[in-house]
């Protein structure tokens, strides 16, 4: 079960940002399920500093510190033509005994994560080179130092009412969730990955994509999902079909449903959800879309996986979110998360979260993120 997590605090500037899961755990910047605004011209980035404390099913433990951040640029749009370029930075503070903020060589590393040229014409865009990118099955996954980009090119047109349709080609990728996190490897082999997909918002508060992906040799993968949010309540469903296309039988072939919804009540959240897999699935390229996700365990992987999230969040106190979720995996070990989030500012909010994967070990993480 591959791990997922929250995405940065502070001032968010998610270039391309076009998924809108309700995710259950946490309170950060970027999880509010909506749909992010492109990034606007000029200087921007973040100031982060992570501790972790980790101990291990054999119970041998590890830690790990770090400060870095990222320093991007986007430059004015002229004909239609723009640029944009990001620079990703991890450094050891005081241990890096645990490997969760460096690369996979446990040392410091600094990345140039995005570097891209990009074209508007009236309502379509191209965006090649470096980016990063969410959807569903491939996202930036920021839940340390650095988050994934990708390799590739971007096509989006919104020519249809309350419509957007996506085109996308990756062939490479490189941050957190990347076998080597330092640098830009290959996705999939020389093949890369297809996907096409397509969101509608046309009726208020309702927001439903479609999306399909195709890597040779790897997998067919379809996902849809619809959401609801009102000011009180919210409801989701998703499916997943996933076909293994290689020739050895060897990758995810399977389909996944799920459901999850939310009540808040004055300060109080309530928030439930459920998945149930027939065969086996996968997160894809980042974290993975799947609604009972923990902070370090998800569905992926596992053969005929059921899994059932009950979570609640405490907002009564100015600028502090404090909540507890909890995931029954009806195989594999549980995980229990234990969360507070506080916003000193627009910008500044620090996070601190305690994960009890039960068997599996636990582990204590603590971020800051000054965003600008």
């Amino acid at each position: 079960m591959q791990k997922r997590g929250l995405t940065e605090v502070g001032v968010c500037r998610a270039p391309v940002k076009i998924t809108f899961t309700l995710l259950l755990a946490g309170s950060m910047c970027g999880l509010s399920g909506e749909l992010a605004a492109e990034t606007e011209e000029g200087v921007f980035g973040n100031l982060r500093v992570g501790f972790i404390h980790a101990e291990d099913d054999a119970g041998d433990e590890t830690d790990g510190s770090a400060i870095g951040g990222k320093l991007g640029y986007v430059s004015p749009s002229w004909k239609g033509l723009s640029a944009g370029a990001t620079f990703y930075t991890t450094g050891e503070l005081f241990d890096d005994e645990n490997g969760d903020f460096f690369s996979s060589e446990n040392g410091s590393y600094s990345i140039l994560g995005e570097a891209y040229l990009q074209g508007e014409l009236a309502n379509t865009q191209l965006r090649i080179g470096r980016f990063e990118l969410d959807t569903p099955h491939a996202d930036t996954d920021d839940i340390r130092m650095v988050p994934n980009t990708f390799q590739g090119l971007l096509l989006s047109n919104s020519d249809l009412p309350a419509t957007t349709l996506y085109l996308t080609h990756l062939e490479k990728w490189a941050g957190v969730d990347a076998d080597i996190p330092e640098s830009f490897n290959e996705m999939n082999g020389d093949d890369g990955v297809t996907a096409v997909g397509a969101v509608y918002e046309g009726v208020e508060q309702l927001a439903v994509q479609g999306w399909y992906y195709h890597g040779s040799d790897f997998a067919k993968l379809l996902y849809l999902e619809a959401l609801y949010e009102s000011d009180d309540f919210s409801v989701g469903l998703q499916f997943g079909s996933q076909t293994d296309d290689s020739s050895d039988e060897s990758r995810p072939d399977g389909d996944v449903w799920g459901i999850t919804g939310s009540y808040t009540l004055s300060d109080l959240t309530l928030i439930a959800a459920f998945n149930d897999v027939s065969g086996t699935v996968t997160n894809g390229f980042g974290g993975g879309p799947y609604f009972t996700s923990a902070d370090d365990h998800t569905i992926d992987g596992v053969e005929d996986q059921q899994a059932v999230a009950l979570g609640i969040e405490y907002a009564g106190v100015e600028a502090l979110k404090v909540g507890v979720l909890h995931v029954d995996f009806d195989e594999g070990a549980n995980e229990t998360d234990y969360y507070g989030v506080y916003e000193f500012n627009d910008r500044l909010a620090m996070e601190l979260i305690y994960t009890d994967m039960h068997e599996d070990g636990d582990f204590v993480r603590l971020m800051t993120n000054y965003g600008f």
